[in-house]
This record gives C-alpha cells, structure tokens and sequence, in this order.
C-alpha cells in the first residue's frame, strides 16, 4: 500500500465526512471560523498520515475522536487566553431570531458556562459527552473512542456524573459571587 493518497479516495472521504465533523466542531467551539479552521486541520492532519489511517476501516471514528480532541484543546487554550467570554458573541442561529434579546443573552450565556466545564473535564470524559450529545450511538462512539461497546454506558455515566458536579460547583460559585456583590453594593 503506497503511503500517499489518491486524490480521488481522499476526496471521497472528506466529502463524506466534512459536515458531520464540522457539526461536532461547532457544539464545542462558540465561533464558526473556528470551528472550521480544526476542521481543515482534522483533513490536514488525516491527509498527511496517509492512506494507511483508512486501512483499518474505522475512518470516521478517526476523525471524531481528532476532530473533539482538537476542539477540546482549542477551547482551553481560548480559556487560558481569556477569549472565550460571555458577552453574547457567537453565531445567531436561524431560531435565534425569534427569541427575546434577553432570553438569547441568557441561552448563550449558558452554553459558555457549559464550555468552560467541558474545558475542565479530561479529555476522553469530554469527548465521550460530545460524541453522545451529537447523537451518536454506543456503538459509534465506541468505534470512534477505541472502546468496547459495553464500557461505554459506564463511562459515559461517570462523564456526566462529572461534569454535573463541576457544572453545580460552579453555578453555586456564580451563585455566591452575585449575593456578595449584592451585598456589597447594599451598603
């Protein structure tokens, strides 16, 4: 087997592919160009492994578990940049428009509460949640995490067992935060 693709093979799978593994990019990451950008460079990086990565069959389980590992870390480096913020900036989504200006601030405002846990959580325990919420199957995920399929259900149920818990820690955090500041400005 040579180890450089032909185009056309590699075409095929990029086709077949691009969108689903944008669509997981894009639940972790709050800007599109972003999301995009570890797209191509899930492609890239497929692209100069070689063919020899679609060998064994389980290409897409490849590019889920790349694709949710490069979101992942693009999230946290955002975090220790101090980019991802919750001023409301991400896409607006076509059901977006129907909604209140403030029902939107809070939804949005939610979801990158959600990514700072997600950022927090190890990365398989993360992309375990990720590929669960994109609506894979156990039997897909367990393709594209390298595991077997009857483990999945108990680790997912600890992944989530988690993140529940980090996710109340930092609400009751938020929580503390606000009635002291209330306090505060009451005196």
């Amino acid at each position: 087997m040579s180890d450089r693709w032909i185009e056309a093979e590699f075409e095929a799978i990029f086709r077949e592919h691009y969108q689903r593994i944008v669509r997981v990019t894009r639940r972790v990451l709050s800007r599109d160009s972003e999301a995009e950008e570890v797209c191509v460079e899930v492609f890239l990086k497929l692209y100069r492994s070689g063919p020899g990565v679609a060998a064994s069959g389980l290409i897409g389980g490849w590019l889920y578990r790349t694709a949710t590992r490069a979101s992942i870390d693009a999230l946290r480096a955002n975090r220790r940049r101090g980019m991802e913020q919750l001023d409301g900036s991400g896409p607006v989504e076509p059901e977006d428009l129907a909604e209140s200006p403030l029902t939107l601030l809070l939804r949005r405002e939610s979801i990158g509460e959600v990514r700072e846990v997600l950022a927090k959580l190890k990365v398989e325990k993360a992309q375990l949640l990720l590929l669960r919420h994109t609506g894979l199957s156990y039997r897909e995920i367990a393709e594209a995490l390298q595991l077997g399929v009857n483990s999945v259900g108990q680790k997912l149920a600890r992944a989530e067992a988690e993140f529940s818990a980090l996710y109340e820690r930092q609400q009751r955090q938020k929580r503390k935060a606000t009635q002291l500041q209330t306090a505060k400005e009451g005196q």
